[in-house]
């Protein structure tokens, strides 16, 4: 009896083993006739920058929002009024970002509200990049409290990215090539793309440390980029 149930439980291990073999190899045959050849591409290209951009940020604290409001108008018109004197174009400066936020102390009571701080942003372009010093020193002297964020911009940037594009693509297209006759297979119809790419963030500092940090900046070129991500079909 024992005997019996030995050689049962061998041959349900065999009949499992087999059917775990032809499982697998099933699976090896349909990777097979759906397979890809998945490759990244890269286009690059060098510009240099025609215009800047730069983000101020103008604040005021105290007790009466209506009172802050009124004080932030005076040095948001004071600031556009010296924009406009530099030779900014007016439809190149736009000031809708407004924060309101509650201020708080540390007292011995604890963490307690002491007013509030209201603040706008002020985004400008120019053409003139032998200004952007003394753009900067004039708005310090007129209420803004520091310097969001600056950028050298090429204003045809979209234009040139397509072009970086177009490169990746094609760079793409070559490696698949490449892969594919080293495997002695051809490249098929293309099964997914995806793209990437981005500009490096500039961090946020007061304003007088910022314009100190600039002082001996100077645009150079920018490197423009794009990447893809391909995947072409393999015609065996």
């Amino acid at each position: 009896m024992n005997l019996h149930r030995t050689l049962l439980k061998n041959a349900a291990f065999a009949v499992k083993g087999i059917m775990l073999i032809v499982s697998v190899g099933v699976c090896g045959i349909a990777q097979a006739e759906s397979g890809m050849i998945n490759v990244q591409g890269s286009g690059a290209i060098e510009v240099t920058p025609n215009a800047y951009t730069v983000t101020f940020v103008i604040e005021q604290e105290g007790e009466t929002v209506s009172k802050l409001n009124t004080q932030l108008a005076s040095d948001l018109r004071k600031v556009v009024e010296f924009l406009l004197s530099q030779g900014v174009a007016q439809k190149n400066i736009q000031s809708m970002q407004v924060r309101l936020n509650p201020r708080y102390i540390n007292s011995p009571q604890g963490r307690v509200q002491d007013g509030f701080t209201l603040s706008r942003d002020v985004v400008m372009t120019s053409t003139n990049l032998s200004t952007y010093d003394r753009v900067l020193d004039g708005v310090l002297k007129r209420g803004v409290d520091r310097i969001q964020q600056f950028n050298f911009i090429a204003l045809n940037e979209q234009n040139v990215y397509e072009v970086a594009l177009v490169a990746a693509i094609q760079d793409a297209k070559r490696r698949a090539q490449l892969v594919a006759k080293e495997l002695g297979v051809e490249v098929g119809e293309v099964v997914a793309i995806s793209e990437s790419g981005g500009n490096m963030p500039i961090p946020v500092m007061r304003a007088e440390a910022f314009a100190k940090d600039m002082s001996m900046s100077l645009p150079g070129q920018q490197r423009v980029e794009a990447r893809v991500s391909v995947s072409f079909k393999i015609v065996q």
